[in-house]
């Protein structure tokens, strides 16, 4: 199982959101992770959380289509990569989006989100036509303001898109999320509690439901 977070946009929370959708998952499944983010955030997440003396999931950094495509075809097949694509168009990206089984997109709800959405939309159509075949991407909101209730613009251009799929959950902009990485946590690791935590719960039961992922128990 292939999970990708992508955008050609930088800046929108797709490492964050890579590690703490990959923290949670691996407390009932096996979890790797690929680095694709050219600061490779995630890889730093990791070693942060190791120095902090918490087990890292394992981190993989590629440079070419081929290093991937032979990791891919030697991976058990009940291992979920998780990972995080670089915010910007590449070969590598594409071929990632390709071979994916989900994808997540996350966005803010500022109106200039839109225009980034519309390069992105032309990677996809691009993608579709080369192979016949409908990609689609499910958009998060993400790093929302806790006090919006009404995104309208961003949430009405993803609905007309049928490369895009808008997901139930949002993910707002809380300060947990800084607050737990630079202590190799996942914002549910650092306050079970907290808003952070109960939105990142949400958001993790909608990825399970949407691919399949059944819960198991823990060893």
């Amino acid at each position: 199982m292939i999970i990708t977070i992508s955008h050609q946009k930088g800046g929108v929370g797709k490492s964050t959101l890579a590690f703490n959708i990959a923290s949670e998952l691996s407390k009932q499944s096996k979890v790797e992770i690929i680095d694709l983010d050219v600061q490779q955030t995630v890889s730093t997440y990791h070693h942060i959380r190791s120095e902090m003396g918490h087990n890292p999931l394992p981190v993989h950094i590629f440079t070419t289509p081929e290093e991937l495509e032979n990791y891919i075809d030697s991976i058990d097949e009940d291992i979920i990569v998780i990972v995080d694509s670089g915010g910007f168009d590449s070969s590598l990206n594409r071929f990632l989006i390709l071979i994916s089984d989900f994808i997540i997109t996350p966005v803010s709800s500022e109106f200039t989100e839109i225009l980034g959405l519309q390069k992105y939309e032309g990677i996809l159509r691009e993608l579709s036509e080369q192979t016949d075949s409908l990609l689609v991407t499910n958009v998060v909101l993400n790093k929302i303001s806790p006090n919006q209730k009404r995104f309208d613009d961003v949430s009405d251009f993803i609905k007309s898109s049928c490369h895009f799929k808008l997901m139930d959950s949002i993910l707002r902009r809380r300060v947990d999320f800084a607050n737990s990485v630079a202590h190799g946590f996942s914002v549910y690791e650092l306050d079970k509690s907290s808003e952070a935590s109960k939105e990142l719960i949400d958001l993790v039961q909608e990825i399970k439901n949407k691919v399949g992922i059944n819960d198991k128990k823990e060893d």
